[in-house]
């Protein structure tokens, strides 16, 4: 089964801010005791170089400049969290996953940490260790949408590669508990009938799906979905699409 990236890891979830100023902990001279010299105001420069580079796309730029934040201010979740981000960007997660294990010791209940960690988790393709995180972040804040919806859909993948029904049925109420959350997205309503259609429950698919197309009716992905729901009705024992 094919997972939609709709939902996995599109929104800005980790609500990242602007570190405060006393995260870069200088002495009182204004220069920290390790390090090349630098005040609160160049570090600060810095950063906003390095988010117009990451704003930018400019990736390599911004690494380095949090990077050079983090020899001076090296218990910064929030630069750690950047800098992983710019490494998921540039295709090197396993350095990105570092990165966000940092990020979680100095703040374990910041949920957004945890699903950034599953994306680069599943980049490396280790999708138990996705599974683990996701489970993580959807604990920490339950009533996120996007957290249930990339929960179901890598409860869904690791059924289909393991073939496991009770993975897939886990996957379902994933995204039943995010329709809960929000009954009016039409992505969740496209995800749950996906998976409706791939464990051969037609009818519910059906009604999940023209209740998305009802909602956004003209998402060309969305009606293939219907299309294809309809010619598993017609003809049974199709293999899944």
């Amino acid at each position: 089964m094919l997972s939609s990236d709709a939902y996995l890891f599109g929104r800005d979830s980790s609500r990242l801010e602007k570190p405060d100023v006393k995260e870069w902990n200088p002495t009182d001279d204004g220069t920290k005791t390790k390090g090349s010299l630098m005040d609160i105001n160049d570090l600060n420069e810095l950063y906003e170089n390095g988010e117009e580079h990451r704003r930018k796309g400019q990736f390599i730029e911004a690494i380095s400049a949090y990077r050079q934040i983090l020899v001076q201010a090296p218990d910064s979740p929030h630069i750690l969290r950047r800098l992983g981000e710019c490494l998921l960007k540039k295709g090197v997660p396993r350095e990105a996953v570092s990165c966000f294990h940092e990020a979680i010791k100095r703040d374990p209940d910041n949920a957004g940490q945890y699903h950034l960690l599953a994306q680069a988790h599943r980049q490396t393709g280790d999708m138990e260790k996705a599974l683990i995180a996701l489970e993580r972040a959807s604990s920490l804040e339950p009533r996120n949408v996007s957290y249930q919806v990339d929960l179901g859909w890598c409860l869904a993948d690791l059924g289909a590669m393991k073939n496991a029904a009770p993975l897939q049925e886990k996957a379902i109420s994933a995204f039943k508990t995010a329709l809960t959350i929000n009954p009016r997205d039409p992505g969740v309503l496209e995800g749950l009938a996906s998976l409706y259609k791939d464990t051969n429950r037609i009818d519910l698919a059906l009604d999940a799906i023209e209740k998305a197309l009802e909602l956004d009716p003209y998402d060309l992905d969305r009606l293939e979905l219907k299309d294809r729901i309809l010619r598993r009705r017609e003809i049974p024992g199709l293999p899944p699409s």
